[in-house]
C-alpha cells in the first residue's frame, strides 16, 4: 500500500542513472557569487560545495577568482556574461563547453551547463505517479521540526524567527496537499476492489 503514495522505491532498479541526475553533483551558482562579493575584480573566494541528492553526494572545494571578464574556478576560466533586468546588472556563467548563458556550472572531470553533462532534475524520474508526496515533503522541510513523510504529526509554531500567518499558510499548504493524497489512495482502492470483483465474476479469484 506504500506504494501507493511513492513511499516505496518498488522492486526493479531505477532506469535512470544517478549520476545524471543534477543534485548529484555540485554546482557553482553565479547568483550566490555575485551576493557575496566574489565577482569583485581580484577578489578570491574559496567555496565548499556539495550534491544533495541521487546517491552519495559529491563534495568539492573551488577557489574562485575574478579576472578580468570572467572568474577562473580552480584552474578553468569561465567567461562572464551581463544582461540588465529591470535597471539591475546581473552576471550569467558562460559555459566553457557550449558558450551557452546559465546560472550554474556543474563541477564534475570537466566544468560545464547541465546540458553539457546531460544532467536532468530527480523531480522528472522520482515519484512521478505521485508528485504530491515530494510536494508535502518540501513543504514540511520548510515547516522545520517534523517528519518530512506524509500525515507526521505537525509541530507548533516556532516563536522566534517566523510570523504565525507564515506558519498558518505552511500548515494549510501541507494539509490540502495530503487531502490530495488520501483522495489519489481512494482512488486506488477503489480501483483494486473493482478488479477483485472482476476476477472473482470470471472465477480467475
Amino acid at each position: 500500500m506504500i506504494a501507493c503514495l511513492g513511499l516505496h522505491d518498488g522492486y526493479q532498479g531505477p532506469r535512470f542513472d544517478a549520476d545524471r541526475l543534477v543534485e548529484r553533483w555540485p554546482r557553482l551558482d553565479i547568483f550566490w557569487l555575485n551576493r557575496t562579493g566574489a565577482l569583485v575584480q581580484g577578489t578570491v573566494t574559496e567555496a565548499v560545495i556539495e550534491g544533495t541528492g541521487g546517491g552519495p553526494p559529491a563534495i568539492r572545494t573551488v577557489n574562485v577568482c575574478r579576472i578580468g571578464g570572467g572568474v577562473t574556478i580552480d584552474e578553468t576560466l569561465v567567461r562572464l556574461i551581463w544582461d540588465e533586468a529591470f535597471g539591475v546588472e546581473r552576471p550569467w556563467f558562460a559555459c566553457p563547453a557550449c558558450g551557452r548563458r546559465c546560472r550554474y556550472v556543474y563541477l564534475r572531470a570537466t566544468i560545464a551547463c547541465a546540458r553539457c553533462h546531460r544532467l536532468q532534475n530527480a523531480s522528472r524520474h522520482l515519484r512521478r505517479q505521485t508528485p504530491g508526496v515530494g510536494r508535502v515533503e518540501r513543504l514540511r522541510r520548510k515547516l522545520g521540526g517534523c517528519d518530512t513523510r506524509p500525515f507526521g504529526p505537525l509541530p507548533a509554531r516556532i516563536r522566534r524567527g517566523r510570523s504565525r500567518d507564515y506558519h498558518d499558510r505552511l500548515v494549510a499548504a501541507i494539509l490540502d496537499e495530503e487531502e490530495a493524497l488520501l483522495a489519489h489512495l481512494g482512488g486506488v482502492v477503489h480501483d483494486l476492489k473493482r478488479r477483485i470483483r472482476v476476477r472473482k465474476e470470471r472465477g480467475q479469484w
